[in-house]
């Protein structure tokens, strides 16, 4: 009995493994269009929202509407579209019910007016809109933005922000409702101790409380911070903890032990100028540091998901992480390029893989999702210059963070990173493949020198190269080459 089991477990691996499908789908824009948030739809696809405005990425805007998208794990799209009248409205939250069916929220906007109401809907499993309804708040209405959507039973727990003008920092709602939207129980906050720019929500269901996280300046301490609320929304205490390096986009969840997994901005180690990283962190309940790692390159800003979920894993020893290289905080200038990341890592924080896709364009990861399948999800928005705006990819990869079987992939999955190019007299090599090699060699073939590579990062001296174009292979024992990249040394 004992060894029929063991192989039904490994029966259940191999088919899951061999059950994730990936792809590359992009979506072309005409007006400012953006993902806010998915969810995993428990077959390896996933269900995202999709907002639509005026204006371009980089200028005044107002609402238009949103809708649903469906990708399955195989790539395959279907659209659901709503529609409040003459209002105008978006997306923040969807969450999977447990009775079935789903629960969205966002902000609807009456024509010509900038008051944001707070909506709440439900749908069907076939994503049939039940109802929808929409509440209206006096002042500090201009933005109305709900951050999670917890279930407890038959209620939903609800952290809200609202803003009184473009650009203001939130302060926090904290809302109870029943699963028919009717609100049982609110506390606004207003408060300038209380007040946040981008909080991190979870809600500890054992004593009903709520954990918001902030980088800095919340209860007046410099650093970043855990406020709690009580079962009544109460405010209790605001606590500071110890992160390293000015961190900031903190994102925050629970694993698989109760504890407290975390990415986030911060600055590399022993830099003396901002350098910033993509970390990740574990903390327990009392918030006392577990793990902590980071992954980015030196003299590259690394960043975590521009405003969505920066980590996330479906198995307690797989953990997925994503962001993009070269960031910019403006309109990228044209030529401007930049990378993609795709990071696994194991329960402790440690590497197993990192990938570097694109290159090519200039890429702005969004969030990024675990699968049910064992695969993940990244989206980005790719900025197109003709247009002005941000089209839309959604890049399924497998647990390997490679896109297999699709022969017109359009975007490059590197395993390799390699900084400065131009070079001048060393090349810095980001590679995790253990027992990886790198080979430079002349554009006719010509091995000029031969390395072994660290993990993780290697600084590979180029005084012994005249100034020219050269190719850099990355090959592993067993499987010859694995990638080519081309540099220059100047």
């Amino acid at each position: 009995m004992r060894k029929l089991f063991l192989a039904s477990i490994i029966l259940l691996i191999i088919s899951s493994v061999k059950g994730q499908s990936t792809y590359e789908l992009y979506i072309s824009v005409q007006q400012q269009t953006f993902s806010s948030t998915a969810i995993d739809d428990g077959n390896g696809g996933i269900i995202a929202l999709i907002n639509v405005l005026t204006g371009t990425d980089y200028g005044p805007s107002n609402y238009i509407n949103a809708y649903i998208l469906q990708i399955s794990q195989t790539g395959d799209t279907l659209t659901h579209r709503y529609s409040f009248h003459d209002t105008t409205f978006i997306f923040n939250r969807i969450h999977r019910l447990d009775e079935g069916g789903y629960f969205v929220t966002g902000e609807t906007r009456l024509p010509n007016t900038q008051v944001s109401h707070l909506l709440l809907a439900r749908l069907d499993s076939d994503f049939n809109m039940l109802w929808a309804k929409h509440y209206y708040y006096a002042e500090l209405n201009f933005q109305i933005r709900c951050y999670n959507i917890f279930q407890d039973g038959d209620t939903l727990i609800m952290p809200i922000g609202r803003s009184e003008f473009p650009g203001a920092a939130f302060y926090p709602l904290l809302i109870k409702t029943d699963l028919n939207g009717n609100i049982l129980h609110e506390v606004f906050h207003y408060t300038n101790g209380l007040r946040t720019d981008s909080p991190s929500f979870m809600y500890e269901k054992r004593n009903g409380r709520v954990w918001m996280f902030e980088d800095a300046f919340v209860g007046g301490l410099p650093g970043p911070s855990r406020s709690v609320f009580g079962r009544n929304f109460e405010f209790l205490y605001t606590e500071g903890f110890g992160v390293y390096g000015g961190p900031w986009r903190m994102y925050t969840t629970w694993d698989a032990d109760s504890n407290i997994l975390m990415s986030y901005i911060a600055n590399r180690i022993g830099a003396q100028y901002q350098d910033d990283e993509i970390w990740l962190a574990k903390y327990d309940t009392s918030l006392n540091r577990l793990y902590r790692n980071s992954f980015g390159t030196a003299d590259t800003m690394d960043n975590t998901p521009f405003w969505g979920a920066g980590v996330s894993f479906k198995h307690f020893d797989t953990i997925y992480f994503s962001g993009y290289k070269h960031k910019t905080m403006y309109q990228p200038n044209p030529g401007m390029l930049n990378w993609m990341v795709a990071g696994q890592t194991d329960a402790q924080l440690n590497p197993r893989f990192i990938h570097y896709i694109g290159g090519d364009q200039y890429y702005e990861t969004r969030y990024m999702l675990a699968t049910s399948d064992g695969g993940f999800v990244i989206q980005a928005g790719v900025f197109n210059h003709k247009t002005l705006h941000y089209d839309l990819l959604f890049l399924k990869l497998n647990n390997q963070g490679l896109i297999t079987g699709n022969s017109s992939n359009k975007t490059a999955v590197k395993r390799a990173f390699i900084s400065p190019n131009p070079a001048t007299d060393f090349i810095g090599v980001d590679c995790f493949l253990p027992f990886a090699k790198a080979n430079i060699t002349t554009l006719t073939g010509t091995t000029m020198l031969e390395f072994n590579l660290n993990t993780g990062s290697t600084r590979l001296p180029l005084q012994q190269l005249k100034p020219g174009i050269y190719l850099l292979g990355i090959t592993v024992p067993g499987s010859g080459l694995i990638e080519t990249h081309k540099f220059v040394k100047l």
